[in-house]
């Protein structure tokens, strides 16, 4: 089984699941959670942001599922480290 999978490209901008989960950040809270990301880029570092991330959806973003909470934190955690 050969699949070439070099010819499928992805780019963020365009993601219709990045775009409606999205809506749910503002800049403020994208910019703190990039000053955090870049604060400390150690494995601990890395860990407390993933930390904080969940912590914040949990207590300030409404979500029905539990498939809405994990999109909403990978969401969140690549607005943070990357300029969408």
């Amino acid at each position: 089984m050969n699949r070439n999978y070099d010819s499928i490209e992805f780019q963020e901008g365009d993601s219709k699941l990045l775009n409606h989960y999205r809506k749910y950040f503002s800049d403020t809270v994208v910019e703190d959670f990039r000053r955090i990301k870049n604060s400390d880029d150690s494995f601990e570092g890395h860990k407390a942001f993933m930390s904080k991330i969940e912590a914040y959806v949990q207590e300030n973003v409404k979500y029905d599922s539990k498939e809405d909470y994990h999109n909403l934190v990978d969401t969140l955690k690549l607005l943070a480290e990357n300029d969408v």
